[in-house]
């Protein structure tokens, strides 16, 4: 009876002990909210774009020609150079008459291309003439995509040769005739071109250089945005956001609330939002999958 005694007082013992460990795990847990990370809530920009690629051309683009017959005797300039109008380009000579005539530029612009050889025979075109400080860019967009696009829209330009500058540009005109294009598994699609007018500062950009383009589709300025993954879904399906409210005790800890939010323009990146409780400096949970509301949590330095 002795031994069967004490072994109930030992086992009722370790009961204790255990129960008691219980006791303080849980009110530790309970006396350490979780930590998470916030961001105050902001207002931005948000642009919907249409991406393609496109090349850059000269908006005056002029062919000298001569088809005189008359041997090539001199050429006066070299691709690079400078002309005015009235400049001498090349001199002929009339074998017949033993005469010389001179081609000379229309227009004034830049030499992009001699065809002119010496000792050849006048008979075509000769040289072109650009205007390189007065560029566009010729695009293509799909015909899924032409009803989202129309003049005046700004296109967002930006090249390899130019680093992080982007150039806005003006779309200008868009071909009322599609071209066909084969695709990868040799199917036909349809294509429309379309014309970019590039600012006169549109410094670096060369003629034949290949350009991205994002055409501004949509924009909206001054609205509260902020990335897809810090929305969450309610119970009845309705978006919303979780903010971090301060509690009215001293400890310095937060209650997760769900504030109910309608949403509107989307990015790649980024989703408006709009609603009664929102305003600029909101603390919003940055990862409000790991909560839910009534919870305290604390926030992370700097945060």
């Amino acid at each position: 009876m002795k031994k069967r005694g004490i072994v109930i007082i030992i086992v009722l013992g370790l009961l204790g002990i255990l129960a008691g460990g219980t006791y303080y795990y849980v009110q530790a847990q309970v006396s350490e909210p979780s930590l998470v990370e916030t961001t105050p809530l902001s207002k931005g920009s948000l642009q919907e774009t249409i991406s393609t690629t496109g090349i850059v051309e000269s908006q005056s683009v002029h062919k000298v020609s001569d088809s005189s017959g008359q041997t090539i005797d001199r050429i006066y300039v070299e691709v690079g150079d400078w002309v005015g109008n009235g400049d001498w380009l090349c001199e002929l000579y009339n074998e017949a008459e033993d005469s010389y005539t001179t081609v000379k530029a229309e227009t004034s612009g830049t030499i992009t291309d001699i065809a002119a050889v010496i000792g050849a025979m006048a008979n075509g075109e000769l040289f072109t003439i650009q205007d390189t400080n007065d560029l566009k860019v010729i695009g293509k967009i799909k015909e899924t995509d032409l009803n989202k696009i129309y003049k005046n829209m700004n296109v967002l330009v930006t090249s390899d040769a130019i680093a992080d500058q982007v150039i806005t540009g003006l779309l200008s005109s868009i071909a009322p005739t599609a071209i066909k294009t084969e695709t990868t598994d040799s199917t036909k699609a349809s294509e429309f071109e379309f014309t970019v007018d590039l600012p006169a500062d549109s410094a670096g950009l060369k003629i034949g250089m290949t350009t991205d383009l994002n055409i501004v589709s949509q924009e909206k300025n001054d609205v509260f945005c902020l990335p897809f993954d810090m929305l969450v879904m309610d119970a009845s399906g309705s978006p919303c956001i979780y903010s971090a409210a301060p509690t009215n005790d001293e400890s310095g800890s937060y209650i997760v609330e769900a504030i109910n939010v309608t949403t509107g323009l989307e990015t790649d990146t980024q989703i408006e939002i709009a609603g009664e409780g929102l305003s600029e400096g909101l603390l919003v949970i940055k990862q409000p999958q790991i909560v839910e509301p009534g919870q305290t949590i604390s926030i992370g330095d700097g945060q």
